[in-house]
């Protein structure tokens, strides 16, 4: 009961907050048009993300008692208005990731989330990252950003993977003795919960960059409070199952673009979910309701195995990926099919696609 009351709080907070935003943004003319890799069919309002912010804040500033999140809450805010920049006018990627990077600077030096270690694996023992502690978390915080920015390419798809991923975070928290993750996870399924009522299955609004890139960093940041913070903290790698959607799909497309000869910046319809829909005739729905599935079982991989090894936690992380490539690889079964024309090819925001 104690988590369940942020969650509903948030939820409620962030339906109140969405038909505002969508005023706001159709208003601003802060709209998602139809083109050459939209699978939308209608203009769209974004800034969808700025209302589960608005919604999830009253809750970290509850859950924030010591003061142990207000760097968070200062680069997220950041993210937010550079994504609500964004959305409108559409930043280079370098501008976005020099942003990217400052946020993760704050939460880096402003909140002290560095990644020290990353596992115990047998007569290895505890990697250490050393010196490498820092430009790694960076990689990280910024990756895992990106990914879920990536996802954003179906209604509900980066909404719901991320809602799990909060879920079982949340979970893994409380199993941790980690109250305030826990509050700030439960406060995220609820605004997430409260955001779907708009965005899935026909979406009347989309999170654009603003929510995507403030979904992703937050991701991070509580996979590296769980895993580097605290007497009892899970295993590194317990994220990295829980969100090898994003992680597979966000490096599948880069390798695939690369290997091609193309601009990884420059999108296509290479991304695992476009790949289900525009092969096996899938609706987008049920589409986004097997890659939810997904990241469920994953999650549940990933609870089941607490208190188990990294070794272990890594073979069934490579176990996946092989999965995962296989079935990307069969779907994409031509160049063709993989890269349309250039003609027919969007410039994607930044790093990756909004795309919804």
């Amino acid at each position: 009961m104690k988590f369940i009351i942020p969650a509903l709080a948030s939820f409620f907070l962030t339906a109140v907050l969405m038909p505002l935003v969508i005023h706001l943004a159709k208003a601003c003319r802060c709209i998602d048009v139809p083109g050459a890799r939209r699978l939308h069919k209608k203009a769209t309002p974004r800034w969808g993300g700025v209302a589960f912010f608005a919604g999830l804040l009253p809750v970290v500033m509850y859950a924030n008692g010591g003061g142990a999140l207000t760097a968070y809450v200062a680069a997220s805010s950041l993210l937010i208005m550079g994504g609500v920049v964004d959305d409108l006018r559409e930043l280079g990627w370098k501008i976005k990731f020099a942003w990217m990077a400052v946020a993760a600077t704050i939460l880096i030096y402003g909140g002290g989330a560095q990644i020290q270690q990353v596992g115990s694996y047998g007569a290895f023992g505890v990697i250490d990252l050393g010196w490498f502690s820092i430009p790694f978390t960076y990689l990280c915080i910024i990756g895992v950003t990106n990914a879920i920015n990536l996802l954003d390419g179906l209604d509900g798809l980066a909404g719901g993977v991320s809602l799990i991923g909060f879920l079982f975070l949340g979970i893994a928290a409380i199993l941790t003795g980690n109250p305030v993750v826990a509050t700030v996870c439960f406060g995220f399924v609820g605004a997430l919960g409260g955001f779907l009522l708009y965005n899935f299955p026909s979406a009347k609004v989309f999170m654009g960059d603003s929510g995507s890139t403030f979904l992703g960093f937050s991701l991070a940041y509580v996979a590296i409070c769980l895993t580097q913070q605290g007497a009892q903290s899970v295993d590194v790698l317990f994220p990295v199952l829980l969100l090898l959607l994003p992680i597979f799909d966000t490096l599948w497309v880069l390798v695939v673009r690369l290997a091609h000869g193309r601009n990884p910046f420059v999108g296509d319809n290479s991304h695992l979910h476009y790949l289900i829909v525009q092969r096996t005739n899938v609706s987008p729905v049920r589409a986004v309701l097997v890659l939810w599935a997904l990241t469920a079982l994953f999650g549940l991989f990933a609870l089941a195995l607490v208190g188990c090894t990294s070794s272990t936690y890594l073979v069934i992380v490579i176990n996946a990926v092989a999965l995962l490539g296989m079935t990307a690889r069969s779907l994409a079964k031509s160049r063709a099919e993989v890269f349309p024309e250039p003609a027919k090819v969007c410039p994607e925001n930044g790093a990756v696609a909004r795309g919804e």
